[in-house]
């Protein structure tokens, strides 16, 4: 350079982040119970319709009847990190005032 300051490439530095595989996301139940835990009460249907709302998928059997067409198309078009396919269990108790 011709100002005088020296300039050097970084060097390459390896990932501390796992592969996206190998990342767990919360599932639903989760998610709802960590809320309640928080005493943040909000009732399923509410959290996902805030989900899909923000364009994030939820399992279909946590979405009121009126959200499913929105669910169904958000989920077969969802490309983020989030997307992955798994089954959980049957829902027992979702939220502490039931």
């Amino acid at each position: 350079m011709t100002n005088g300051s020296s300039f050097r490439q970084p060097a390459p530095v390896e990932s501390a982040n796992p592969p996206r595989d190998a990342i767990a996301w919360h599932s639903f139940p989760q998610i709802l119970q960590r809320l309640h835990q928080e005493k943040i009460l909000i009732h399923p249907d509410q959290l996902a319709e805030f989900m899909l709302m923000h364009g994030l998928p939820v399992d279909p059997q946590y979405v009121p009847q009126h959200l499913q067409q929105k669910a169904h198309q958000i989920n077969t078009h969802y490309q983020g990190d989030l997307a992955r396919l798994e089954s959980t269990p049957e829902p027992t108790q979702m939220f502490l005032f039931e």
